[in-house]
C-alpha cells in the first residue's frame, strides 16, 4: 500500500506515499483509546494542497478495535502523496490565550494594551487573508476559546506593525492551545505573565508617570 504509520509522543503520523492511489476508511492501529483530531496535513492550501482533509481538523476520529498489533485504531481518508498528523482531542481543548506584556509595550513606546490591536490570519476560499484589526482591550488578552492554533499580527495605535522577531514575515504563530505571552522585542513566551510581575510593572509605570520632573538647577536652588 506504500503507507507508513507511526507514533511519536502524543501524536500519530500517517503517510501515504503511493503516487496515484488514495484510500478511504483506511484503518490504522494506535495505542490510545480516545478521539483523535488532525492538527496538520500536507494537503492544506498553505502547502499547495487541495484541502481534502479539512473534515479531520474540525471533527474527531473515534477509536475503534485494535489492529496490526495495536490495541485501538482509527479509520482515515488518505489521499495519495499526503501525510496527516493526529493529536489526542483532549490536548486541543481550552482555547488559545495570548497576553501582551508590559515589557513588549515599553519596547514600542506604548503604555497601555488598549493601544494594541490584532489582525487574525485565516484561510478563505483557499487563500490566506488578514481580518480587520480589533482592539485587545484594557486587559491586553487575545482570547480564542474555540481555537487550538492562531496566526496573527499585532498593530500599534497608528496601525503600524508590531512585528514578531521570531519570524521572517513578522507574523505570530501558535500551534497548540494554552496561555502565551508576547514579550521583549516581540517573541512568544509560554505561559501567562506572572501576577507579581504584572502588578510590579503596572505600579512602576504609575509611579514614573506621577513623579514630578526636577531639573538639576532647581534642586541646587532648593538646597
Amino acid at each position: 500500500d506504500k503507507v507508513i504509520v507511526f507514533e511519536r509522543g502524543d501524536l500519530l503520523f500517517a503517510f501515504n506515499f503511493h503516487p496515484c492511489t488514495s484510500y478511504s476508511d483506511y484503518q490504522v492501529g494506535m495505542s490510545w483509546d480516545e478521539p483523535m483530531r488532525c492538527v496538520l496535513d500536507s494537503d492544506e492550501a498553505r502547502f499547495g494542497g487541495q484541502c481534502r482533509l479539512e473534515h479531520g481538523h474540525a471533527n474527531a476520529f473515534w477509536p475503534l478495535h485494535g489492529i496490526d498489533g495495536r490495541p485501538h485504531s482509527v479509520k482515515l481518508y488518505m489521499p495519495a502523496r499526503t501525510v496527516q498528523v493526529l493529536a489526542k482531542e483532549r490536548m486541543l481543548q481550552g482555547g488559545v490565550h495570548v497576553h501582551v506584556s508590559q515589557e513588549f509595550l515599553a519596547e514600542h513606546g506604548l503604555t497601555s494594551p488598549k493601544d494594541v490591536s490584532v489582525s487574525m490570519q485565516v484561510w478563505q476560499d483557499g487563500k490566506q487573508v488578514m481580518l480587520p484589526p480589533r482592539s485587545l482591550g484594557s486587559q491586553g488578552v487575545l482570547a480564542l476559546e474555540e481555537a487550538f492554533d492562531a496566526t496573527f499580527k499585532l498593530l500599534g495605535p497608528g496601525n503600524e506593525e508590531l512585528a514578531s522577531k521570531a519570524s521572517l514575515d513578522g507574523i505570530f504563530r501558535l500551534y497548540f492551545p494554552g496561555e502565551y505571552t508576547v514579550s521583549g522585542i516581540g517573541y512568544i513566551r509560554n505561559g501567562a505573565p506572572p501576577p507579581a510581575e504584572a502588578v510590579a510593572a503596572d505600579a512602576g509605570a504609575k509611579a514614573a508617570a506621577a513623579e514630578p520632573l526636577v531639573s538639576p538647577d532647581s534642586a541646587l536652588v532648593g538646597a
